[in-house]
């Protein structure tokens, strides 16, 4: 049975990653080079220096990851503070049920807490999370399971017992090794048969995700 929500926040919770591959294809243009979808398709859900070092294996000391990173972060800034945070389709109504419902909901995010609790409380959302994990708080960033088996412990339930809702390989992949339930919910990344291994379930928006929890309790009902 499903015992708490874990999600993930940037392409999850808010439509920020497509903020960020605005601001890198910025960076791109300024600096003079180029990144594919494949190269975003392995930064997404990574931590800072885990990118740092992807970027040393792709462009060695030719391109800085920080200066491309300075101009992607002043793209979405400049953005939210015109905007506010794009918040994706159901998160409030998701939110809503698991109060409802009484599960308890956890954000395990790549993202520093200083920005994330900035976007938690620009979207009103604050009051619905119990616990919280931030990219400055772990030694290990996705896909080690690390930051998800910090908030199930912060939970106190058992990591098999938590729903992950992720949109990065990176995140599956950590959920996947925490050994708890799964769920795609494609952004910028499609679901592929190739992560199948990796992801239990897909929900096409977190409008899906109420059903996918009451279906496990029906389904737990019965055994």
């Amino acid at each position: 049975m499903i015992k708490a929500v874990l999600f993930d926040m940037d392409g999850v919770m808010f439509d920020t990653e497509k903020l960020m591959k605005q601001g890198w294809e910025k960076a791109c243009r300024q600096m003079g080079f180029t990144l594919t979808e494949e190269h975003f398709k392995y930064m997404r859900g990574s931590s800072r220096a885990r990118s740092t070092q992807l970027f040393e294996q792709w462009f060695g000391k030719r391109i800085s990851y920080d200066k491309g990173r300075a101009i992607r972060t002043q793209y979405v800034n400049d953005y939210i503070a015109k905007n506010s945070v794009p918040v994706k389709e159901g998160l409030k109504e998701l939110l809503q049920f698991l109060k409802e419902q009484r599960i308890p909901a956890a954000v395990a995010t790549s993202t520093p807490r200083i920005q994330a609790e900035h976007y938690w409380e620009l979207a009103g959302i604050a009051q619905f999370l119990t616990a919280s994990v931030c990219g400055d708080e772990v030694k290990n960033s996705k896909p080690d399971p690390e930051i998800f088996l910090t908030a199930a412990r912060k939970l106190k339930v058992s990591p098999g017992s938590c729903l992950v809702l992720e949109d990065s390989i990176n995140g599956l992949k950590a959920a996947c090794a925490a050994g708890a339930v799964s769920c795609m919910v494609p952004d910028l990344t499609p679901y592929t048969d190739d992560l199948a291994p990796v992801c239990s379930h897909v929900c096409a928006s977190l409008l899906e995700v109420p059903g996918l929890i009451l279906d496990s309790r029906s389904e737990e009902g019965c055994l």
